[in-house]
């Protein structure tokens, strides 16, 4: 194909409606080429748009309309509905797992849409309306996605066609994904990351590869299976397979990854397990899309570095500190300049120096801490395999840092907690400190934050309990192994590869 035939396709598929017929371009094209393969199970771009052809004409007839809700058990699920609800100009917004029925029920009622599309794994799909009247959209929309819901209900950030298809020959160029890429993801499509990144390979017509669970040595039999040349994982994830390979793999190329900080351990690990791979961190936001990216050559480099913005973006630091990002490739209903109110500097280089959320930085005593900051802190203490940090208030301390860590292999906690106050200055050393088996990690493949609430509370009433006692002193460190789902995940994991340990001092 010489360039302006090239460049008449790539302006056919800018131009196109919506994700759905986008898939419809696809297999018109290259019906036989497998788009997706999940564990032992290949679809062809054909039988997948049979699949999103049929449940269309079943929403057609329930007469679904508006702005919809889609709760799917399986990946194919997810995938299925997502582009058949476009196919009749329905807007889908994919819920994450694990919500409770008043949490959905809230998303549902706060956000004005018009119903669920429930997917099950027995039984057909049905529509459950909601009787809320469908609402005007200024934009094109063809789909929602939700915030964090961090600070309450959850709510549907609305996207057009073009606003993430426009900027995808920018990014597929960066992370190298073209029509002969293979590339393997796993998790949640409710997580925008992994949606946006599988929508990019079928715009190339590349295939997707990934897995219903979370057993790395079935991902790494994936990987040599089907020749996977790209990995697009959360670091969590990344970290997890680099702890099971015990062989390189030597077909992966490109390893782009963002929504949480590589250390330099975890460099180290993915260097040497993918020799082969050039290994990208990257910087985006729901709101706006990718802004800045970084090649980790150096497994010493700055973790907080984000590297330069993308091609057309623009990044400035207000006079407050925050992040303040320029981009066409954003939400509806927001204007530009726009922050996620997250912190950080420019250096020398134009490279953005991640400094977190606003909201996670802490005030102790008028020091200022940064929980990022103190997070890499304690991954590079000695015997510390992984770590977490959040900022608390209690009335009798004021603000303060609770540090949930993960113990190495043969480290004793009380050896970890005396090299914690060796290696940090005394106002950085957490309040409060709890061991666990594993973070505990939601669908989208981030720490659970509510999950290391709870464990901070079960181990808030274990030091009051042991206290009236006579037995510890408060904010003294404790070893907590909630039962969460998450941390199940996470365990049932390690009972399978047996590089990722469970059990732990004490």
């Amino acid at each position: 194909m010489n360039r302006m035939e090239q460049g008449a396709v790539e302006c056919e598929k800018a131009n196109l409606r919506d994700y759905a017929a986008l898939l419809y371009w696809q297999a018109q094209r290259r019906p036989q080429k497998q788009a997706l393969i999940v564990d032992e199970r290949a679809f062809t771009y054909a039988e997948l748009w049979r699949r999103v052809a049929g449940m269309a004409a079943m929403a057609m007839a329930l007469g679904v309309r508006g702005d919809v809700l889609v709760a799917a058990d399986t990946f194919v699920d997810q995938l299925t509905a997502f582009l058949a609800l476009q196919a009749v100009r329905v807007r889908p917004i994919l819920l994450h797992h694990g919500l409770s029925a008043e949490e959905v029920q809230s998303i549902l009622k706060e956000n004005g849409l018009q119903g669920i599309w429930h997917c099950s794994r027995e039984g057909a799909p049905f529509f459950g309306p909601s009787g809320l009247a469908e609402r005007m959209h200024e934009e094109p929309d063809v789909l929602g996605v939700l915030s964090s819901g961090s600070t309450g209900t959850p709510k549907v950030l609305y996207r057009t066609y073009r606003s993430w298809a426009g900027f995808f020959p920018v990014q597929d160029e960066v992370f190298h994904v073209c029509e002969s890429t293979v590339l393997f993801l796993q998790g949640s499509l409710s997580f925008t990351g992994n949606t946006n990144t599988l929508l990019s390979v079928l715009y190339e017509g590349g295939t997707v590869v990934t897995s219903a669970l979370l057993r790395c040595h079935l991902w790494e039999a994936l990987l040599r299976r089907h020749a996977v040349d790209c990995i697009y994982l959360v670091p969590s994830k990344l970290q997890l397979l680099g702890q099971v390979l015990k062989e390189s793999v030597a077909t992966v190329r490109t390893i782009f990854t963002g929504s949480q900080l590589l250390t330099p351990s975890m460099l180290r690990r993915l260097k040497a397990v993918f020799p082969q791979a050039e290994i990208l961190l990257y910087y985006g936001a729901s709101e706006l899309n990718y802004i800045t990216y970084a090649i980790c050559d150096d497994p010493d480099r700055d973790s907080r570095n984000l590297g330069r913005p993308f091609p057309g973006i623009a990044v400035e630091i207000g006079a407050d500190g925050l992040i303040y990002v320029t981009t066409p490739y954003h939400i509806s209903g927001v204007t530009m300049p726009f922050s996620v109110k997250d912190t950080g500097t420019i250096n020398v280089c134009g490279e953005l120096i991640f400094g977190g959320r606003r909201a996670a930085w802490i005030n102790k005593g008028g020091f200022k801490i940064s929980t990022l900051r103190l997070e890499l802190l304690l991954k590079a203490v000695p015997g510390v395999e992984n770590a977490a940090v959040l900022p608390v208030h209690e009335e009798c301390r004021g603000d303060g840092a609770a540090a949930f860590l993960v113990a190495a292999r043969g480290a004793s906690p009380a050896d970890i907690r005396r090299a914690v106050r060796r290696s940090l200055l005394p106002v950085e050393v957490p309040d409060r400190i709890v061991f666990l088996p594993a973070l505990p990690l939601n669908d989208r493949g981030k720490v659970d934050r509510h999950q290391l609430e709870r464990a901070l509370e079960q181990a808030r009433s274990h030091e009051k309990r042991k206290m009236q006692n006579g037995l510890t002193r408060a904010g003294e460190a404790h070893i907590i192994k909630p039962s969460t789902q998450a941390t199940s995940d996470a365990k049932d994991m390690a009972a399978e590869d047996t590089s990722y340990r469970e059990e732990h001092d004490g």
